[in-house]
C-alpha cells in the first residue's frame, strides 16, 4: 500500500512539473506581447486575457503560437487592429511566421534585424509609413516577404538594400505600391530561389537588368511605375519559367523579341501602354495565352491572327484593321527600312496606314500615280543599318539620308533601282564594300570616315568648286564630294589636264558678256519692280497682258513673252509653267543688283552685301540653295494664281506657303486650288502634281532639306516637251540673235544700248507684292534699295 502511494505521488509531481515547464512563457517574449497589446487602440479585438501572464498556456492566448516556451507565430490577419508595433519587436527571436496583413497598423516599422528564424512575414495592406535601413539584416531563412500597399517613406521613396541578397532561400517577394524607388536591383536577378517578384505601382526607373537573363521567375510584375521603366524587353524572352508577365504602364521601348515564343509556360502577358514598336512576331501570335494585352503601343504592320483566348490590340498604328490582312508591299518595304534604323519616334508617329502617298508619311515623296519616288530624311539622327528592302521600291529616283549616324555597307541589291538618279549618304558611317551602281546614279559619300579615299570601282571624289552643300560656316572651303563610276586611269589624267584649260576658257567667255550686262544695268539705273516680281495677273494692265524675260542657262538665250487669254504657251528652251494670262519660264530668274541673292546663269545664288545691311552672313561662297525657297513660292503663285501674302484671304490661307503645304498632299484639294485659267485637264494633272511637289520641296521648313537649284532644273526639264511653246518672240523683243558668235552678240548689245533698249522693260506685275510694312521705302528706286 505504501508503494502505491509513493508511485502516485511521483506521477503527480511529474505531471505538475511538466505543466509548469510548458506553461511558463519566456519573460522577454511576454514583455514584447504586452507592449504590443498596450500600443493598440482596439486591443480587445485580440481577446487576450486582461491579467494573463502565460501566452503559451495552457491554454495559449488567441492568435499566438509557441514552440516550447518561445513565441513562434502571431497571426492576426484582418482583425482591423489599429496602432504601431513596438520598437523591440525583433526581440521575439524565435519568431518564424508573422501574419499582420490587412489591418490598420501604422507608424514606423520596427527593425526585423536579427530574426534569423523568420520564414514568412506578411505585413501588407497596412499603414506603415517608415521602414528602417536595417530592416532586412540577418533574415537568412526568409522565404516570403509581403510589404504591399504601405505608404513607406512617401516623400523620398526607398530602395531595397543589398542585405536582402543574404536571404538565399527567398521565394516570394511582393512590394507593390510601397514607394519603392530607383533602379531595379541587379542582385534580385541573381537570386536563384526567387520565383515570384511583384513590384507593381512604385517609382522604379531604368531598365530590366541583364542579371535577369535566364531567371527562373514564374511571376514578374513591374507594371505602372510612376517614373516609367525604360529600355528594351529582350531579357524577359529568356525567362522560360514565366507564367505571368505584367509590364504595362511604363515606357519600355524597342520590339517584342522574336524568341518570346520560347516562354511555353506563359499564360498572362500585359504590355499595355508602353512605347513598343515594330511588327508583332509570329511566335507571339502563335502562343496559346489565356490573356494578351497589346493596347496603346506603336506596333505597326499587319495584325496577325492570335491564338490567345483573349487578345486586345487597340490604339496601335497597324496598316489595316482586319486580322490576317497583309500590308501593301511598299509599306512593308518602308517598315523594314524603319526596323533597320531602330524605329525613330518621329517616323513611327508619322508612318501609319497602308498608303504612304495618301497619308503623307514624313520624308516620303510620291508622284501623281502614287509611286514612291523620294526618301528625304537628312539630319534625322537615324542610327542603324540600311535595309535591302528599299530595293523593292522600284520607282525611287532620289534618296537623301545625309547627316545621320547610319553604319554598315550599302546593300548590294540597291543597284537594281533602275530609276535611281541620286543617292546621298554623306556624313554617316558607311563602310565598304561599295556596290557598283550604273553611271546614271550620282553617289554623294563625303564624310564617311570608314570609306577609303579611293574605294574599288569608284573614282576619286570630284570637287565642284561652284557648289556648297550648306555646311557649317566654320568650314568655308567645304564642298560636296561626288563619286561617279570611274573611267580608268587614262580618263582621270585626261580630266586633270583638260579641266583647267576648259575652265579658264569658259570663264573668259562668261565674264565678258556678264560684265557688259551689269555695266548696262548700272547705266540704266535701278530696274522697275516688274523686273523683280512675277505674278500671273496684272490688274493695272487694260489688256490684261504681261511681258516677262527669263534667262535660260542652257542655251544662253533670254526668253521674252507676251501672253494673254486663258491658255497661252511660251518660249522654247526653257522650263515653262502655264498660268492663265502668264506663262513663265522658270529656269533661272535674274534679280536686281541691289538684291542680296542673284541667280546666275548656272542656277547658283551668289551671296552679296545689301548696301550697309547684312541681311545674311556674307561668307564669300556660292550657295545653290539660298534662292530655292523664293523659287518654290513663285511656283506656288503660278499654280494657284494667289499672292504669297494676302491679309484679305481667310486666316488659314493668308500665308500661301503654309496653306499650300497643308493641301498639297491631297490630290482633290490640290486640284481645287489650281488657278482655273490653267485649264487643268486630265493630261496636265501629272505635270501640275510634279510642279506642286517641287514647290513643297523647295519650301521645306529646314533649309538643309531643300534641294539645290540643279535638282529643281532637273525636275522641270522633263516638262519641256510637254509645255513646248507655240512661238518665240525673243529676237523680236530683244533685237538680238542669240545664236550668233559671242563677239557679234557684244556688237548687237552695244547697238541696242545706243538706241536705249531695255532688256528688262517688263510690264509691272505688282500683284504678288503684299502690303508694304511701315517704315519701308516708297519704291524700288529709293535710296535703301527696297
Amino acid at each position: 500500500m505504501e508503494g502505491c502511494t509513493r508511485i502516485a505521488f511521483l506521477v503527480s509531481f511529474f505531471v505538475f512539473s511538466v505543466s509548469v515547464v510548458r506553461g511558463v512563457t519566456d519573460p522577454n517574449d511576454l514583455a514584447v506581447l504586452n507592449q504590443f497589446r498596450k500600443g493598440l487602440e482596439n486591443a480587445e479585438l485580440l481577446q487576450w486575457p486582461a491579467n494573463g501572464d502565460d501566452p503559451c498556456g495552457p491554454p495559449s492566448w488567441p492568435h499566438v503560437y509557441c514552440s516550447g516556451n518561445r513565441v513562434s507565430q502571431i497571426q492576426v490577419r484582418g482583425l482591423g487592429l489599429k496602432g504601431p508595433l513596438p520598437e523591440n519587436f525583433n526581440q521575439l527571436s524565435m519568431l518564424s511566421n508573422i501574419g499582420l496583413q490587412q489591418n490598420q497598423f501604422s507608424g514606423k516599422l520596427p527593425s526585423f534585424s536579427g530574426l534569423a528564424q523568420l520564414q514568412y512575414a506578411y505585413l501588407d495592406y497596412n499603414n506603415f509609413d517608415t521602414i528602417p535601413s536595417d530592416f532586412f539584416q540577418g533574415l537568412v531563412n526568409l522565404e516570403v516577404l509581403a510589404l504591399d500597399y504601405n505608404p513607406l517613406n512617401a516623400t523620398t521613396g526607398w530602395s531595397l538594400p543589398s542585405d536582402l541578397q543574404d536571404s538565399a532561400q527567398l521565394k516570394n517577394l511582393t512590394l507593390m505600391n510601397c514607394n519603392l524607388a530607383g533602379p531595379l536591383p541587379e542582385f534580385l536577378g541573381n537570386m536563384s530561389s526567387l520565383e515570384v517578384l511583384k513590384l507593381s505601382i512604385n517609382r522604379l526607373s531604368g531598365g530590366i537588368p541583364e542579371s535577369f537573363r535566364g531567371s527562373l521567375l514564374t511571376i514578374l510584375w513591374l507594371n505602372e511605375q510612376s517614373e516609367g521603366m525604360t529600355g528594351p524587353i529582350d531579357v524577359v524572352a529568356t525567362m522560360e519559367s514565366l507564367t505571368s508577365l505584367w509590364l504595362h504602364g511604363n515606357h519600355f521601348s524597342g520590339k517584342i523579341p522574336d524568341n518570346i515564343g520560347n516562354l511555353v509556360s506563359l499564360q498572362d502577358l500585359n504590355l499595355n501602354e508602353n512605347d513598343l514598336v515594330g511588327l508583332i512576331p509570329a511566335s507571339l501570335a502563335n502562343m496559346a495565352l489565356a490573356h494578351l494585352d497589346l493596347n496603346n503601343n506603336r506596333f505597326m504592320g499587319p495584325i496577325p491572327k492570335f491564338k490567345a483566348v483573349n487578345a486586345t490590340y487597340e490604339s496601335n498604328p497597324f496598316c489595316l484593321a482586319n486580322p490576317g490582312a497583309p500590308c501593301a508591299p511598299d509599306v512593308m518595304a518602308l517598315l523594314e527600312f524603319l526596323d533597320g534604323v531602330n524605329y525613330p519616334s518621329r517616323l513611327v508617329q508619322s508612318w501609319s496606314g497602308n498608303n504612304p502617298c495618301q497619308v503623307s508619311w514624313l520624308g516620303i515623296g510620291c508622284d501623281p500615280s502614287g509611286n514612291i519616288i523620294t526618301i528625304n530624311l537628312p539630319n534625322y539622327n537615324l542610327s542603324g543599318i540600311l535595309s535591302p528592302s528599299i530595293a523593292d521600291l522600284d520607282s525611287l529616283t532620289h534618296i537623301y539620308l545625309e547627316s545621320n549616324n547610319l553604319s554598315g555597307p550599302i546593300p548590294t541589291n540597291w543597284t537594281s533601282l533602275k530609276s535611281l538618279t541620286l543617292l546621298n549618304l554623306s556624313k554617316n558611317n558607311i563602310s565598304p564594300p561599295l556596290p557598283s551602281f550604273s553611271g546614271n546614279v550620282k553617289l554623294v559619300l563625303e564624310g564617311n570616315s570608314l570609306l577609303n579615299s579611293n574605294p574599288p570601282g569608284v573614282s576619286q571624289p570630284r570637287r565642284n568648286g561652284t557648289k556648297d552643300s550648306g555646311g557649317s560656316p566654320s568650314s568655308p572651303n567645304s564642298a560636296r564630294s561626288t563619286y561617279e563610276p570611274t573611267g580608268g586611269k587614262h580618263s582621270n589624267k585626261l580630266f586633270v589636264i583638260v579641266a583647267p584649260v576648259a575652265s579658264f576658257a569658259f570663264l573668259v567667255l562668261l565674264v565678258l558678256p556678264i560684265s557688259i550686262y551689269f555695266y548696262k544695268k548700272r547705266k540704266e539705273g535701278q530696274p522697275a519692280p516688274s523686273s523683280l516680281v512675277i505674278h500671273p495677273r496684272d490688274p493695272s494692265d487694260s489688256d490684261n497682258t504681261v511681258k516677262i524675260v527669263v534667262a535660260d542657262g542652257t542655251n544662253r538665250s533670254a526668253s521674252s513673252l507676251t501672253t494673254s487669254g486663258p491658255a497661252s504657251l511660251n518660249s522654247s528652251g526653257s522650263h515653262v509653267v502655264e498660268a492663265g494670262n502668264l506663262s513663265s519660264s522658270l529656269r533661272h530668274i535674274i534679280l536686281s543688283l541691289f538684291f542680296y541673292y542673284h541667280v546666275s546663269l548656272f542656277g547658283l545664288s551668289i551671296t552679296t552685301t545689301y548696301q550697309n545691311f547684312n541681311l545674311h552672313p556674307v561668307t564669300g561662297k556660292i550657295t545653290t540653295k539660298a534662292d530655292v525657297f523664293s523659287f518654290g513660292v513663285v511656283l506656288m503663285e503660278l499654280l494657284t494664281g494667289m499672292m504669297a501674302l494676302d491679309e484679305d484671304r481667310p486666316e488659314e490661307s493668308q500665308y500661301l506657303v503654309a496653306w499650300f503645304w497643308r493641301i498639297k498632299s491631297s490630290k482633290d484639294k490640290l486640284m481645287a486650288a489650281i488657278d482655273p485659267a490653267l485649264d487643268a485637264k486630265e493630261e496636265k494633272l501629272e505635270s501640275i502634281s510634279i510642279v506642286a511637289e517641287l514647290a513643297g520641296h523647295c519650301t521645306a521648313r529646314e533649309p538643309n532639306q531643300r534641294p539645290d537649284m540643279g535638282h529643281a532644273v532637273n525636275v522641270l526639264a522633263s516638262l519641256v516637251e510637254k509645255w513646248k511653246p507655240l512661238d518665240d518672240d525673243t529676237e523680236e523683243y530683244c533685237g538680238i540673235d542669240y545664236s550668233l558668235p559671242l563677239n557679234q552678240m557684244v556688237k548687237d548689245w552695244q547697238e541696242a544700248e545706243s538706241k536705249d533698249v531695255s532688256y528688262m522693260d517688263l510690264e509691272d506685275s505688282k500683284g504678288s507684292i503684299p502690303a508694304r510694312p511701315a517704315g519701308f521705302a516708297e519704291s524700288f528706286t529709293s535710296v535703301d534699295g527696297r
